[in-house]
């Protein structure tokens, strides 16, 4: 595959294949894209993807090897929980801040306002995300976000999670839900 500048190479390693690329230095934007869309052509191409981290480097084949061979196992294991899988990275938006609170006489009536806005917000939150986690393989909840979440969906549970999706924003119209995917596994990837 070739990509622009971005040149790519198989390096298997044990029965697993390495994607690696030569990157010319000074297209910082240009380089990533290019990652990106290797990772995402090779998801396609693949029955599983463990993405890497963009930008990590390895002076030659031999110190790739150094560095992947003592986690061979751990990187099977992986492909094996992504096989036949993809990402989708799920948001919800909502409004947080209760009438009430805006119209508050004081601090405390304001913050019991607000934290009864947040319950509610947690729980219309539950109601999407516990039938998204019935059809998803894994989940993980986006460090530092409140009310995202990303699902490992395996291929045949997709059009579950789809319709998931669908009966939850036409159930809450005044609720905005962001999807985006398939991706290649990233948030499952681990240390890959």
């Amino acid at each position: 595959m070739n990509l622009g500048r971005v040149e790519e190479r198989l390096a298997p390693l044990d029965g697993i294949a390495a994607v690696v690329s030569n990157v010319e230095t000074g297209s910082g934007r240009e380089a990533v894209v290019a990652h990106g869309l290797a990772v995402e052509a090779l998801r396609e191409a693949a029955p599983a993807v463990l993405p890497v981290r963009f930008g990590e480097r390895f002076a030659d084949r031999s110190a790739l090897r150094d560095a992947v061979g003592p986690r061979i196992k751990t990187l099977r294991a992986g492909l094996a929980r992504v096989e036949g899988c993809a990402e989708f990275s799920v948001r919800m938006v909502i409004e947080r801040t209760a009438d009430g609170a805006r119209q508050a006489a004081d601090g405390s009536t304001y913050m019991r306002a607000r934290l009864a806005s947040l319950e509610r917000a947690d729980a219309v939150a539950a109601e999407l995300y516990r039938p998204l986690a019935r059809c998803a393989r894994a989940t993980v909840l986006a460090p530092g976000a409140h009310h995202a979440a990303a699902y490992l969906v395996r291929n045949e549970e997709r059009p579950a999670f789809e319709q998931a999706l669908a009966g939850f924003v036409s159930a809450h119209p005044d609720v905005t839900v962001v999807c985006t995917g398939p991706w290649a596994a990233y948030s499952f990837a681990g240390d890959a």
